[in-house]
Protein backbone atom coordinates (compact mmCIF):
# COMPACT_ATOMS: atom_id res chain seq x y z
CA UNK A 1 0.00 0.00 0.00
CA UNK A 2 1.73 3.36 -1.51
CA UNK A 3 1.90 6.32 1.03
CA UNK A 4 -0.47 9.11 0.11
CA UNK A 5 1.96 11.77 1.46
CA UNK A 6 4.98 10.39 -0.54
CA UNK A 7 3.01 10.09 -3.40
CA UNK A 8 1.73 14.12 -3.47
CA UNK A 9 5.51 14.54 -2.95
CA UNK A 10 6.23 12.53 -5.90
CA UNK A 11 3.82 14.60 -7.75
CA UNK A 12 4.77 17.85 -6.48
CA UNK A 13 8.43 16.95 -7.81
CA UNK A 14 7.29 16.09 -10.95
CA UNK A 15 4.77 19.85 -11.30
CA UNK A 16 8.05 21.71 -10.17
CA UNK A 17 10.23 20.05 -12.80
CA UNK A 18 8.17 21.33 -15.54
CA UNK A 19 7.23 24.64 -14.42
CA UNK A 20 8.62 27.51 -16.37
CA UNK A 21 10.50 30.72 -15.27
CA UNK A 22 7.49 32.63 -15.77
CA UNK A 23 5.30 30.36 -13.83
CA UNK A 24 7.80 30.35 -11.12
CA UNK A 25 7.57 34.08 -10.94
CA UNK A 26 3.70 34.04 -11.02
CA UNK A 27 3.78 31.34 -8.14
CA UNK A 28 5.75 33.97 -5.87
CA UNK A 29 3.46 36.82 -6.77
CA UNK A 30 0.67 34.28 -6.09
CA UNK A 31 1.99 33.41 -2.40
CA UNK A 32 2.68 36.86 -1.90
CA UNK A 33 -0.70 38.30 -2.42
CA UNK A 34 -2.30 35.68 -0.12
CA UNK A 35 0.48 36.93 2.70
CA UNK A 36 -0.80 40.34 2.16
CA UNK A 37 1.51 41.83 -0.22
CA UNK A 38 -0.31 44.67 -1.38
CA UNK A 39 1.90 45.17 -4.64
CA UNK A 40 2.24 41.68 -5.46
CA UNK A 41 -1.51 41.74 -5.37
CA UNK A 42 -2.18 44.39 -7.40
CA UNK A 43 0.28 42.81 -9.92
CA UNK A 44 -2.28 40.45 -10.32
CA UNK A 45 -4.91 42.13 -10.75
CA UNK A 46 -3.44 43.85 -13.69
CA UNK A 47 -2.45 40.66 -15.16
CA UNK A 48 -5.94 38.97 -15.27
CA UNK A 49 -6.84 41.56 -17.25
CA UNK A 50 -3.57 41.51 -19.43
CA UNK A 51 -2.12 37.82 -19.76
CA UNK A 52 -2.66 34.47 -18.87
CA UNK A 53 -1.63 34.23 -15.56
CA UNK A 54 -4.01 32.14 -14.69
CA UNK A 55 -2.39 29.16 -16.72
CA UNK A 56 0.72 30.52 -15.07
CA UNK A 57 -0.67 30.16 -11.77
CA UNK A 58 -2.15 26.14 -12.26
CA UNK A 59 1.29 25.04 -11.10
CA UNK A 60 1.02 27.00 -7.79
CA UNK A 61 -2.29 25.79 -7.31
CA UNK A 62 -1.61 22.35 -7.95
CA UNK A 63 1.14 22.57 -5.53
CA UNK A 64 -1.19 24.04 -2.76
CA UNK A 65 -3.85 21.49 -3.44
CA UNK A 66 -1.96 18.25 -3.20
CA UNK A 67 -0.09 19.67 -0.13
CA UNK A 68 -3.89 19.99 1.43
CA UNK A 69 -4.56 16.61 -0.24
CA UNK A 70 -2.27 14.69 1.34
CA UNK A 71 -2.73 15.84 4.99
CA UNK A 72 -6.41 15.05 4.68
CA UNK A 73 -7.21 12.00 6.86
CA UNK A 74 -9.09 8.97 4.81
CA UNK A 75 -9.47 5.40 6.71
CA UNK A 76 -10.18 3.25 3.53
CA UNK A 77 -6.30 2.67 3.13
CA UNK A 78 -6.53 1.40 6.68
CA UNK A 79 -8.94 -1.31 5.63
CA UNK A 80 -8.45 -2.39 1.66
CA UNK A 81 -5.29 -2.67 -0.75
CA UNK A 82 -4.25 -0.09 -3.25
CA UNK A 83 -3.82 -1.08 -6.81
CA UNK A 84 -3.71 1.14 -9.83
CA UNK A 85 -5.36 -0.03 -13.06
CA UNK A 86 -5.93 1.48 -17.11
CA UNK A 87 -8.89 3.72 -17.82
CA UNK A 88 -11.26 1.68 -19.31
CA UNK A 89 -9.25 -1.40 -18.82
CA UNK A 90 -11.53 -4.29 -17.26
CA UNK A 91 -9.55 -5.56 -14.21
CA UNK A 92 -10.34 -9.49 -13.56
CA UNK A 93 -9.63 -11.15 -10.12
CA UNK A 94 -10.35 -15.10 -9.89
CA UNK A 95 -10.99 -16.99 -7.00
CA UNK A 96 -9.85 -20.58 -6.84
CA UNK A 97 -11.73 -24.07 -6.03
CA UNK A 98 -9.86 -27.00 -5.23
CA UNK A 99 -10.82 -30.65 -5.41
CA UNK A 100 -8.17 -32.63 -4.05
CA UNK A 101 -10.05 -35.37 -2.57
CA UNK A 102 -8.28 -37.72 -5.25
CA UNK A 103 -4.71 -37.12 -3.72
CA UNK A 104 -3.20 -39.81 -1.95
CA UNK A 105 -0.09 -40.65 0.28
CA UNK A 106 2.71 -41.62 -1.16
CA UNK A 107 6.03 -43.87 -0.58
CA UNK A 108 3.87 -44.63 2.17
CA UNK A 109 3.90 -41.11 3.28
CA UNK A 110 0.52 -40.04 5.10
CA UNK A 111 -1.13 -36.96 3.09
CA UNK A 112 -2.65 -34.03 4.66
CA UNK A 113 -5.73 -32.19 2.65
CA UNK A 114 -4.59 -28.93 2.26
CA UNK A 115 -1.12 -29.54 1.66
CA UNK A 116 1.15 -31.07 -0.72
CA UNK A 117 1.58 -34.92 -1.40
CA UNK A 118 4.86 -36.85 -1.51
CA UNK A 119 6.16 -37.59 -5.05
CA UNK A 120 7.98 -40.81 -5.45
CA UNK A 121 11.08 -41.29 -7.42
CA UNK A 122 10.26 -41.63 -10.88
CA UNK A 123 7.05 -40.70 -10.71
CA UNK A 124 4.41 -37.95 -12.44
CA UNK A 125 3.71 -35.17 -9.73
CA UNK A 126 -0.54 -35.44 -9.06
CA UNK A 127 -2.62 -33.19 -10.77
CA UNK A 128 -5.64 -31.58 -8.96
CA UNK A 129 -8.76 -30.42 -10.24
CA UNK A 130 -10.15 -27.01 -9.36
CA UNK A 131 -12.89 -24.64 -10.89
CA UNK A 132 -13.13 -20.80 -11.21
CA UNK A 133 -15.05 -17.89 -10.14
CA UNK A 134 -14.20 -14.84 -11.58
CA UNK A 135 -15.60 -11.12 -10.74
CA UNK A 136 -14.25 -7.75 -12.61
CA UNK A 137 -14.06 -4.17 -11.90
CA UNK A 138 -13.32 -1.17 -14.24
CA UNK A 139 -12.20 2.18 -13.87
CA UNK A 140 -14.59 3.99 -16.51
CA UNK A 141 -16.23 6.94 -14.25
CA UNK A 142 -14.08 10.01 -13.79
CA UNK A 143 -15.03 12.15 -10.67
CA UNK A 144 -15.24 16.25 -10.29
CA UNK A 145 -16.91 19.39 -9.55
CA UNK A 146 -15.96 22.77 -10.79
CA UNK A 147 -15.89 25.82 -9.46
CA UNK A 148 -16.32 29.58 -11.26
CA UNK A 149 -15.12 32.68 -9.95
CA UNK A 150 -16.15 35.92 -12.17
CA UNK A 151 -13.58 38.05 -13.80
CA UNK A 152 -14.73 40.82 -11.59
CA UNK A 153 -14.67 39.09 -8.45
CA UNK A 154 -10.91 39.03 -8.79
CA UNK A 155 -9.59 41.99 -11.05
CA UNK A 156 -11.80 44.34 -8.79
CA UNK A 157 -11.67 43.12 -5.13
CA UNK A 158 -7.99 41.34 -5.36
CA UNK A 159 -9.24 38.62 -2.76
CA UNK A 160 -7.23 35.75 -4.23
CA UNK A 161 -7.70 34.04 -0.91
CA UNK A 162 -11.07 32.44 -2.79
CA UNK A 163 -8.96 30.40 -4.88
CA UNK A 164 -7.04 28.85 -1.48
CA UNK A 165 -10.74 28.22 -0.42
CA UNK A 166 -11.32 26.41 -3.53
CA UNK A 167 -8.36 24.15 -3.32
CA UNK A 168 -9.77 23.50 -0.07
CA UNK A 169 -12.75 22.10 -0.55
CA UNK A 170 -11.53 20.30 -3.35
CA UNK A 171 -9.12 18.56 -1.12
CA UNK A 172 -11.59 17.69 1.18
CA UNK A 173 -14.09 16.93 -1.43
CA UNK A 174 -11.56 14.01 -3.25
CA UNK A 175 -10.31 12.50 -0.38
CA UNK A 176 -14.07 11.97 1.20
CA UNK A 177 -14.46 10.35 -2.15
CA UNK A 178 -12.03 7.69 -1.77
CA UNK A 179 -13.40 6.82 1.88
CA UNK A 180 -16.89 7.01 -0.12
CA UNK A 181 -16.21 4.33 -2.42
CA UNK A 182 -15.15 2.06 0.08
CA UNK A 183 -17.88 2.71 2.15
CA UNK A 184 -20.37 1.32 -0.29
CA UNK A 185 -18.81 -2.04 -0.16
CA UNK A 186 -19.99 -2.37 3.30
CA UNK A 187 -22.98 -0.73 3.41
CA UNK A 188 -26.11 1.04 1.58
CA UNK A 189 -29.45 3.15 2.91
CA UNK A 190 -31.13 -0.17 2.88
CA UNK A 191 -28.45 -2.05 4.99
CA UNK A 192 -25.69 -4.27 4.80
CA UNK A 193 -24.50 -4.32 1.12
CA UNK A 194 -24.73 -7.73 0.57
CA UNK A 195 -23.90 -8.02 -2.83
CA UNK A 196 -20.53 -7.15 -1.50
CA UNK A 197 -19.56 -10.34 -1.02
CA UNK A 198 -22.43 -12.85 -1.08
CA UNK A 199 -23.60 -11.44 -4.27
CA UNK A 200 -20.23 -13.52 -5.60
CA UNK A 201 -21.51 -16.95 -4.79
CA UNK A 202 -19.19 -17.23 -1.87
CA UNK A 203 -20.82 -19.15 0.85
CA UNK A 204 -19.72 -18.97 4.70
CA UNK A 205 -20.28 -15.30 5.32
CA UNK A 206 -24.07 -15.09 6.80
CA UNK A 207 -24.14 -12.39 9.55
CA UNK A 208 -23.07 -13.16 13.29
CA UNK A 209 -25.67 -15.30 15.16
CA UNK A 210 -28.97 -13.37 16.39
CA UNK A 211 -27.36 -10.16 15.08
CA UNK A 212 -26.02 -9.64 18.20
CA UNK A 213 -24.79 -5.77 19.82
CA UNK A 214 -21.07 -5.33 20.03
CA UNK A 215 -20.32 -6.37 23.24
CA UNK A 216 -16.86 -8.57 24.48
CA UNK A 217 -18.71 -11.87 24.25
CA UNK A 218 -19.72 -10.83 20.60
CA UNK A 219 -16.10 -9.98 19.68
CA UNK A 220 -14.87 -13.54 20.88
CA UNK A 221 -17.73 -15.34 18.52
CA UNK A 222 -16.73 -13.32 16.01
CA UNK A 223 -12.56 -14.01 16.50
CA UNK A 224 -13.91 -17.82 16.24
CA UNK A 225 -16.28 -17.28 13.49
CA UNK A 226 -13.91 -15.48 10.96
CA UNK A 227 -10.69 -18.27 12.34
CA UNK A 228 -13.40 -21.55 11.25
CA UNK A 229 -13.96 -19.67 7.93
CA UNK A 230 -12.48 -22.30 5.06
CA UNK A 231 -10.67 -21.92 1.69
CA UNK A 232 -9.95 -25.00 -0.46
CA UNK A 233 -11.04 -26.90 2.92
CA UNK A 234 -9.03 -25.44 5.41
CA UNK A 235 -9.49 -23.14 8.38
CA UNK A 236 -7.92 -19.79 7.10
CA UNK A 237 -4.74 -18.83 9.06
CA UNK A 238 -5.71 -14.83 10.58
CA UNK A 239 -4.79 -14.03 13.87
CA UNK A 240 -5.38 -10.04 13.09
CA UNK A 241 -8.70 -7.95 12.31
CA UNK A 242 -10.02 -4.37 11.62
CA UNK A 243 -13.13 -3.94 13.47
CA UNK A 244 -15.30 -1.62 11.45
CA UNK A 245 -17.70 0.53 12.21
CA UNK A 246 -19.49 3.87 12.67
CA UNK A 247 -19.47 7.06 14.50
CA UNK A 248 -22.47 5.86 16.64
CA UNK A 249 -20.20 2.86 17.95
CA UNK A 250 -17.77 5.19 18.91
CA UNK A 251 -18.43 5.65 22.71
CA UNK A 252 -19.07 1.64 22.79
CA UNK A 253 -15.72 0.67 21.12
CA UNK A 254 -13.70 3.21 23.04
CA UNK A 255 -15.57 1.62 26.66
CA UNK A 256 -14.39 -2.16 25.37
CA UNK A 257 -11.12 -1.06 24.42
CA UNK A 258 -10.43 0.10 27.60
CA UNK A 259 -11.25 -2.24 30.14
CA UNK A 260 -8.71 -3.32 32.52
CA UNK A 261 -10.68 -6.42 34.10
CA UNK A 262 -14.25 -8.03 33.95
CA UNK A 263 -15.66 -9.78 37.14
CA UNK A 264 -17.35 -12.91 36.20
CA UNK A 265 -20.11 -14.87 38.25
CA UNK A 266 -20.81 -18.75 37.85
CA UNK A 267 -23.60 -19.92 40.01
CA UNK A 268 -24.03 -23.70 40.57
CA UNK A 269 -26.46 -25.31 42.79
CA UNK A 270 -26.00 -24.05 45.77
CA UNK A 271 -22.59 -22.23 45.04
CA UNK A 272 -21.00 -19.45 43.46
CA UNK A 273 -17.95 -18.58 41.93
CA UNK A 274 -16.81 -15.05 41.54
CA UNK A 275 -13.69 -14.55 39.10
CA UNK A 276 -12.01 -12.36 36.94
CA UNK A 277 -11.29 -12.39 33.06
CA UNK A 278 -9.22 -10.33 31.19
CA UNK A 279 -10.46 -8.49 28.15
CA UNK A 280 -7.57 -9.26 26.02
CA UNK A 281 -9.24 -12.88 25.58
CA UNK A 282 -12.13 -10.75 23.35
CA UNK A 283 -10.38 -7.85 21.98
CA UNK A 284 -6.89 -9.07 21.55
CA UNK A 285 -5.32 -8.98 17.94
CA UNK A 286 -8.67 -6.83 16.99
CA UNK A 287 -7.74 -2.99 16.00
CA UNK A 288 -10.53 -0.81 16.22
CA UNK A 289 -11.42 1.62 12.66
CA UNK A 290 -14.09 4.58 12.90
CA UNK A 291 -15.24 5.23 9.35
CA UNK A 292 -17.73 8.14 9.23
CA UNK A 293 -18.23 7.18 5.66
CA UNK A 294 -20.85 4.39 7.13
CA UNK A 295 -22.67 7.23 8.08
CA UNK A 296 -22.60 9.30 4.92
CA UNK A 297 -23.69 6.22 2.89
CA UNK A 298 -26.35 4.63 4.86
CA UNK A 299 -28.06 8.14 5.96
CA UNK A 300 -27.55 6.89 9.72
CA UNK A 301 -29.42 3.82 9.19
CA UNK A 302 -26.64 1.32 10.08
CA UNK A 303 -25.64 3.06 13.04
CA UNK A 304 -25.42 -0.50 14.88
CA UNK A 305 -23.34 -2.51 12.13
CA UNK A 306 -20.46 -3.63 12.50
CA UNK A 307 -17.70 -5.79 10.86
CA UNK A 308 -14.90 -7.83 11.30
CA UNK A 309 -12.10 -7.45 8.82
CA UNK A 310 -9.11 -10.20 8.80
CA UNK A 311 -5.99 -8.59 7.95
CA UNK A 312 -4.54 -10.73 5.14
CA UNK A 313 -1.88 -9.39 3.14
CA UNK A 314 -2.00 -11.85 0.80
CA UNK A 315 -5.81 -12.40 -0.13
CA UNK A 316 -7.14 -9.11 0.93
CA UNK A 317 -10.92 -8.74 0.96
CA UNK A 318 -11.29 -5.54 -0.22
CA UNK A 319 -9.24 -3.63 -2.97
CA UNK A 320 -8.98 0.67 -3.94
CA UNK A 321 -8.48 1.15 -7.80
CA UNK A 322 -6.99 4.51 -8.95
CA UNK A 323 -5.81 5.30 -12.57
CA UNK A 324 -2.55 4.28 -13.53
CA UNK A 325 -0.26 7.45 -13.44
CA UNK A 326 -2.87 9.84 -12.44
CA UNK A 327 -2.75 8.20 -8.18
CA UNK A 328 -3.45 11.86 -7.02
CA UNK A 329 -6.48 14.10 -7.96
CA UNK A 330 -6.12 17.21 -10.44
CA UNK A 331 -6.51 20.47 -10.51
CA UNK A 332 -7.04 22.47 -13.43
CA UNK A 333 -8.06 26.42 -14.30
CA UNK A 334 -9.92 27.22 -17.20
CA UNK A 335 -10.15 30.98 -18.12
CA UNK A 336 -12.05 30.69 -22.17
CA UNK A 337 -13.28 34.32 -22.53
CA UNK A 338 -10.47 36.72 -22.54
CA UNK A 339 -7.06 34.96 -21.82
CA UNK A 340 -5.16 32.44 -23.90
CA UNK A 341 -2.94 29.50 -22.82
CA UNK A 342 -0.04 30.77 -24.97
CA UNK A 343 -0.44 34.32 -23.77
CA UNK A 344 -2.21 37.20 -24.21
CA UNK A 345 -6.02 37.96 -24.77
CA UNK A 346 -8.27 35.76 -27.04
CA UNK A 347 -8.72 36.97 -30.31
CA UNK A 348 -12.23 38.77 -30.53
CA UNK A 349 -13.84 35.84 -32.91
CA UNK A 350 -12.74 33.13 -30.16
CA UNK A 351 -13.14 32.39 -26.93
CA UNK A 352 -16.69 32.28 -24.93
CA UNK A 353 -18.88 35.17 -25.71
CA UNK A 354 -21.80 34.11 -22.84
CA UNK A 355 -19.05 33.84 -20.15
CA UNK A 356 -16.22 36.24 -18.42
CA UNK A 357 -15.28 33.91 -15.28
CA UNK A 358 -12.20 31.58 -14.75
CA UNK A 359 -13.21 28.51 -13.37
CA UNK A 360 -11.21 26.05 -11.38
CA UNK A 361 -12.04 21.88 -11.71
CA UNK A 362 -11.02 18.61 -9.82
CA UNK A 363 -10.93 15.39 -11.51
CA UNK A 364 -10.80 12.23 -9.41
CA UNK A 365 -10.68 8.74 -10.66
CA UNK A 366 -11.55 6.26 -8.00
CA UNK A 367 -13.37 3.07 -7.55
CA UNK A 368 -13.47 0.29 -4.81
CA UNK A 369 -14.27 -3.63 -4.96
CA UNK A 370 -14.21 -6.44 -3.22
CA UNK A 371 -12.01 -8.98 -3.78
CA UNK A 372 -12.75 -12.16 -1.30
CA UNK A 373 -15.02 -12.47 1.24
CA UNK A 374 -12.51 -14.97 3.42
CA UNK A 375 -13.29 -14.39 7.18
CA UNK A 376 -15.41 -11.54 7.22
CA UNK A 377 -18.03 -11.15 9.87
CA UNK A 378 -20.50 -8.73 10.25
CA UNK A 379 -23.38 -8.18 12.58
CA UNK A 380 -26.38 -5.75 12.31
CA UNK A 381 -26.90 -4.72 15.80
CA UNK A 382 -30.06 -5.93 15.83
CA UNK A 383 -30.06 -6.61 19.04
CA UNK A 384 -28.71 -3.26 20.96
Amino acid sequence: MSDKKTLVENAIARIEENTTKRQMEAAKLYFAAKEGDVRARVTLQEGISTSDVPSLLQPAINVEFLSKYAVQPTVWNQIAAEKQIEFGTEYKFGNFTIDASALKGGAGAEFTAGGLPVVPEYSEYPAVSFTTSSSSITLENKKGIRARLSWEALRKSGNFDLINEFTSYFAVAAAREEDNVLAKQFVTTAGAAASAWSGKGISGNPSLGGDVDLALAALGDAKQASRMFKVDGNPIAVNQWKLVYGTGLSATVEKLFSLQGVSRRETATGSSLDYSVNPGVYTGGINPVEFPALDTISGGTTDDFWFLVPVNPVRPNFHEFFLTGERAPLISIKDSGHMSLGGGEVPVREGSFDEDDIQTRVRHLVEAGTMNSDGFVYSTGANA
